[in-house]
Parts: structure tokens; sequence; C-alpha cells
């Protein structure tokens, strides 16, 4: 078995044992590592401590029992293996902000302090983006000249092929900016099942003018978008997008008003075969009133 499959395993044990108070010496032993080894090797491959990161899963269920469990504070704080009242208190008012007395008279907490159970997918995801939080900006409408197509997304194969087919036609495409911006837009129907999704790959232009009919033109509105940064190949964006409306946009309150996501390749897209290729995924959003 692969290190990194011996650290997911070790994950599923924590979550497993989180009110036995299972120690890190312990996980190291359980998985053949020294301690040093082990921690080492736990933080490369998710970011983050294996003691930091158990210590932080007990307050985020320590949490949701303030909200849903009819026991006392010091019983919850027992549960979780801390020593006293006073120690939970200071650890968890540290990680979120408030008192647990706090979060029960509220019945809420700030969900984006909370450390969920780390999967292989999320890992993955985090893996791939230079920044977990994203940048919220606004656009200008942007018009775009490209190739529309239907793709199962679960297809091994890349889109080199249409893209390499673009490519060769851009001298029949009027009015490209300069330099040339190129994007990827993914966008669906209300109704629409299954993995296959309809993709737009484009140039920006200035102006409609005498677009080919083997061309399509398309408007991205003038809107808020979030805006994360992929790293890696073309091939691995999945992860990303994996975090994105797995992991990050359900523990917030925005909303999605539209049926389509972009990404822009500026002067850090290396090309989709880098792994130090750096590209934008834009995906737009309201607030929820």
């Amino acid at each position: 078995m692969k290190n990194r499959d011996i650290i997911y395993t070790s994950i599923d044990i924590i979550e497993e044992k989180i009110e036995a108070h299972i120690s890190v010496a312990e996980l190291a032993k359980h998985c053949g590592f020294s301690s040093y080894y082990y921690s080492r090797l736990f933080k490369g491959i998710t970011g983050i401590s294996p003691k930091r990161y158990i210590d932080s899963r007990k307050l985020s269920l320590s949490a949701l029992d303030l909200i849903e469990k009819d026991l006392n504070i010091l019983d919850i704080a027992l549960k979780y293996g801390f020593s006293s009242h006073e120690v939970y208190t200071r650890a968890f008012q540290k990680m979120f902000g408030l008192l647990p007395s706090e979060v029960r008279r509220h019945k809420t907490y700030p969900l984006e302090h909370a450390v969920k159970k780390l999967t292989p997918e999320r890992i993955e995801g985090l893996y791939h983006l230079v920044n977990t939080t994203p940048k919220l900006v606004h656009k200008e409408e942007i018009k775009l000249v490209g190739i529309v197509f239907y793709h199962d997304i679960h297809l091994k194969n890349d889109l080199s092929d249409p893209w390499s087919h673009l490519m060769r036609s851009l001298d029949a495409i009027n009015h490209k900016v300069t330099p040339s911006r190129f994007y990827q837009m993914q966008f669906w129907f209300e109704d629409q099942e299954g993995d296959s999704m309809y993709f737009f790959i484009a140039v920006e232009v200035s102006a409609f003018d005498k677009t080919p009919l083997q061309f399509t033109e398309k408007t991205i509105p003038s809107h808020e978008y979030l805006v994360f940064q992929h790293k890696g190949l073309a091939n691995q964006v999945g992860h990303t997008y994996r975090y994105i409306y797995e992991s990050y946009l359900p523990d917030t309150d925005y909303q999605l008003p539209y049926l389509f996501n972009f990404e822009y390749y500026g002067k850090d897209h290396l090309g989709p075969y880098n792994a130090d290729s750096i590209s934008e995924i834009y995906i737009p959003i309201s607030m929820d009133s």
C-alpha cells in the first residue's frame, strides 16, 4: 500500500475513534511509522499536522453537539478528551471566536471555521488550489467566439482535439483582443441529467462581426464572480471543481444564479500538460437576501 493510501486509512481511524482520544503516537504505530515520520507525511499530504487535525475535528464535532444534543458543556468537553471546562472553552474560543455558551444560546457558529473530515477527493482538491479562499470580483461582460461541443466529463480523453481545432482556426475570427485571451466555459440546462455538459472554448473579441458559421458567439454577462486558482494539469481540474462545489460553496450563503462557470487562461497558464500551470475558475454568485 502506498504511503498516501496509508494516511487516508489513518484519517478513517481518526474519525472512528474521535471520542476514544487516539494519540498521534498510536496512529503512527498502527501505520508502521515513527511518530516523527507519520506527522511529516500526514502534513505533507494534507497540509495540516495530525494533532491539529484531530483537535480541530473534535472542536468542530463538539460545536454540532452544542446545538443538537442535550448535554451540558462539561460533558461535551470530556466526551472529546478535554480535561476541563476551562481548557475546552479556551480552545473552542480560539478556533471559532465564540464561547461554547454563545453557540448553545444562538444555535449557530461560523461554519467557515469548522474542519470537515478529510477525504482523498478533498485533499486532491486542496493540493491543486493556489489559495483555498477565493477572491470576489466584478467582471464586465466578455464577448467570446469559439466552438461549442457536448462532452462526458467522466471520459478519460482530454479536450486537446477541440482546442487544437480552435487554435488552427484563429485567423478566421475577427476583432480578437491583443494579447489573445482564451476561455473555457461549461454550461448546462436546469433539467439536464447525467454526467455530460456543454463546453464552449473560445477567444475574446472586442466586437462580433462576420463570424464564420462554424463558430459560435457568446457573451459572458457582467456580474460578480468568485475566482479560484487551479494549479496543475488541465485534466486535474475536476479536483478543484469538487472542492468548490462540494466543500467551499455549501458552507457559504452564496447562491448560483446562472447555469455556467468558466475558466480563464492568463499569463500564468503554461499549457495543459504543465504541472506548474495556473488557470482561473470563475463562479457567478449572488448573496442570499
